[in-house]
């Protein structure tokens, strides 16, 4: 079988730990997908750390089932990557510029800073503005990324672009890129009793199995061991009815 497969298990939510914040919107949108479908249907993204696992992504799916009541959740598990990707956030200009004015705790400046900037705005018209914490240290830089999305408009469309190709703007639009943060620091942010807000880490896998459909009825409660015994039969049969596609082309995915 294709080895991501032997990746798939299922883990008792209370072993999974978020780094990011949820979107309330984005959570009432999955918890209602989820419930009507009656299905888990793509794994959460985890990765072995102190015992626990590390959710890399999936947290609106580690919330949802939380909130349905449900006991496991169905993870595939990958190696803890050496370095977390960035998502940007396409706003407007005027926007951007006014949470520049309200965020607290921010200093901008046109000039590279010394350190490592927070994030980075660019603009359509070819203007970057550079963002950092007025004080070091990765506490106060979590609490200024907070103080960023505290003062995003409300009810404003954020759009989530990849930094790592080209960002199509139009008149009036600029994209706030977010620096990249390290495993262990986000793994320092837990320990501490925090998060990072939502839609600032991402993570690239190499081979994501989607689409698995996997019953809720199976996730609500049992016994692990149980559990996963019926897990790998439901994975073995699928791939004997030839239910499985394996992809290498990049793919386009509406969510």
């Amino acid at each position: 079988m294709i080895p991501a497969l032997g990746r798939l298990r299922l883990v008792e939510l209370s072993r999974l730990v978020l780094h990011e914040a949820h979107d309330p919107a984005r959570l009432d949108r999955v918890r209602e997908d989820v419930e009507q479908e009656g299905v888990q249907r793509n794994p959460v993204i985890v990765a072995p750390c102190k015992g626990l696992y590390l959710v890399l992504d999936g947290a609106h799916r580690v919330h949802a089932l939380r909130e349905l009541a449900g006991r496991f959740a169905l993870v595939q598990r990958v190696e803890l990557p050496g370095r977390a990707a960035s998502w940007g956030h396409l706003l407007d200009t005027a926007s951007l510029e006014a949470v520049f004015h309200s965020a607290e705790g921010i200093e901008v400046s046109e000039a590279p800073p010394e350190r490592t900037p927070l994030a980075e705005a660019r603009f359509d018209g070819g203007q970057r503005l550079f963002i950092v914490s007025h004080e070091e240290g990765l506490a106060s830089e979590v609490r200024a990324l907070w103080a960023l999305q505290a003062a995003y408009p409300r009810g404003e469309l954020v759009r989530r672009v990849d930094p790592g190709k080209r960002v199509e703007m139009t008149t009036g639009e600029a994209v706030l890129l977010y620096r990249c943060f390290m495993p262990a620091e986000l793994v320092e942010v837990v320990s501490g009793g925090g998060a990072l807000p939502a839609g600032i880490t991402r993570f690239t896998v190499e081979e994501r199995v989607l689409n698995v459909r996997y019953p809720l009825e199976l996730l609500a409660e049992g016994d692990s061991v149980a559990r996963n015994a019926e897990l790998e039969t439901f994975v073995r049969q699928a791939w004997e009815r030839n239910r499985v596609r394996r992809y290498t082309e990049p793919v386009v995915l509406f969510e």
